[in-house]
C-alpha cells in the first residue's frame, strides 16, 4: 500500500456488482420481450399476408368462372371453416360434383368454392367468409374474410390479466368484378 491510498480504495464492493447484475437482467428481459414481440409480428404478417392471397385466388376463380359470376345477379353467401355454404344463393352451389371435364358454370363455381374453402379451412379452421354480388352491370362482388389472429402483448396497454397472449378478430374485403 502507497503512503497516500486510502484504505477504500479496494475495487468494486459486492453491492455495486449487485446493481450492476440488477441492470443487465432488467435490460435481458427487454430484449427477450421485444424478441417475443419481433416474432409474434412476423406471424401475423404472415398471416395476414396469406388472407390476402386466399382472396386473391377466389377472386382469380372468379374470373376463371366469368360467365356464371357476372350473371348471377345478385347473390349473398357465407362460407364457414365447417365447409358450410349458407346464405340466401347457397342454392346455386349444392352442387358435389367434382369437376374436371363437362361440367356446367354454376358446378365448377361449386367445385371452386369448396375447394377454397378447403384451403382456408387448413391454415384458418375458425375462418368465416363471405361473398356478396350486387346484380349491377357490370357485377360488382365483394369477398370478405374473417379470422382470429394471436399476437403477444408488448406493454400495459395491449396485455390482459389472462395472460400475455391475446385474440382478435380480423378482417379482409377484396372488390372483384369477374
Amino acid at each position: 500500500m502507497t503512503p497516500h491510498a486510502s484504505r477504500f480504495e479496494g475495487g468494486f464492493s459486492l453491492i455495486e456488482v449487485l446493481v450492476s447484475m440488477l441492470l443487465v437482467a432488467i435490460g435481458l428481459l427487454g430484449v427477450s420481450k421485444m424478441q417475443a414481440a419481433g416474432i409474434s409480428n412476423s406471424q401475423i404478417a404472415r398471416e395476414r399476408s396469406l388472407v390476402s392471397l386466399q382472396a386473391s385466388s377466389l377472386a382469380a376463380a372468379m374470373h376463371g368462372n366469368a360467365k356464371f359470376w357476372s350473371e348471377a345477379g345478385v347473390l349473398s353467401v357465407s362460407l364457414k371453416g365447417s365447409g358450410n355454404i349458407a346464405g340466401s344463393s347457397a342454392t346455386a352451389f349444392s352442387s358435389t360434383k367434382a369437376c374436371t371435364t363437362f361440367c356446367t358454370e354454376s358446378e365448377f363455381a361449386a367445385d371452386d368454392l369448396r375447394g377454397w374453402m378447403g384451403a382456408m379451412a387448413l391454415h384458418f379452421p375458425n375462418y368465416a367468409a363471405s361473398i356478396g354480388c350486387d346484380g349491377t352491370v357490370p357485377q360488382r362482388c365483394v369477398i370478405r374474410i374473417d379470422w382470429a389472429e394471436k399476437y403477444v402483448a408488448v406493454n400495459a396497454t395491449t396485455a390482459s390479466a389472462a395472460g400475455a397472449a391475446q385474440q382478435s378478430r380480423q378482417g379482409f374485403s377484396l372488390v372483384v368484378q369477374p
